[in-house]
């Protein structure tokens, strides 16, 4: 009975609204942007429904990107992901460089950051300004406008389409890994997106 409950719910009720602390949310969005959890990040992020409905898109496209990298290199090696980040000038496409998982290394220094009061908010310095986590009843969020995140959400919509379509081209027998970068970077600039 509670598992046929359970599936009723979206899962974004796994995750509590907001967090007990301002360094809860922090920790929770980091995670949650290492694993490209979208649910489990907009628990604890509040603003404009637009910014949020943004950052929900970019994590859906950041997980479909991160599970495409990861069939690709199982059957075609790492040398051959590289070149995505490569021009291929005999074939007449340049490089891409696909939204991808925090490194490792990166993740644990910013799990080190610790938010610092800054008014009636709490604050964590990053590259492109301060992130900003403020109190909202009782629970604490970080602000969705202060997050960093850039462009629109059809780019990042239409990428995901492009990746989750390509993705079920992976290790077919007429498929090359090649072949399929080229027309995989081809589809991607055809959509005048990116």
């Amino acid at each position: 009975m509670i598992l046929m409950l359970s599936l009723v719910f979206s899962s974004t009720s796994l995750w509590a609204q907001g967090a007990a602390s301002p360094a809860g949310a922090y920790r929770q969005y980091l995670d949650a942007l290492y694993r490209a959890d979208s649910d489990q990040a907009l628990a604890v992020i509040t603003g404009r429904p637009d910014r949020i409905e943004f950052i929900r898109v970019f994590l859906d496209c950041l997980r479909a990107s991160n599970v495409f990298r990861a069939k690709y290199v199982a059957a075609y090696g790492q040398a051959e992901w590289d070149k995505f980040g490569q021009d291929e000038p005999a074939a007449g496409v340049p490089a891409f460089s696909l939204p991808g998982k925090i490194p490792a290394d990166s993740f644990r220094a910013l799990m080190k950051k610790q938010p610092v009061p800054k008014g009636d908010s709490y604050v964590v310095s990053q590259e492109n300004g301060e992130m900003r986590i403020i109190r909202q009843g009782s629970r604490w969020y970080l602000v969705a406008e202060s997050l960093g995140f850039e462009g629109q959400p059809s780019q990042y919509a239409i990428l995901a389409a492009v990746l989750k379509e390509y993705q079920t081209r992976i290790g077919a027998p007429d498929e090359s890994a090649a072949s399929l970068r080229v027309a995989m970077k081809r589809a991607i600039r055809q959509t005048g997106q990116w």
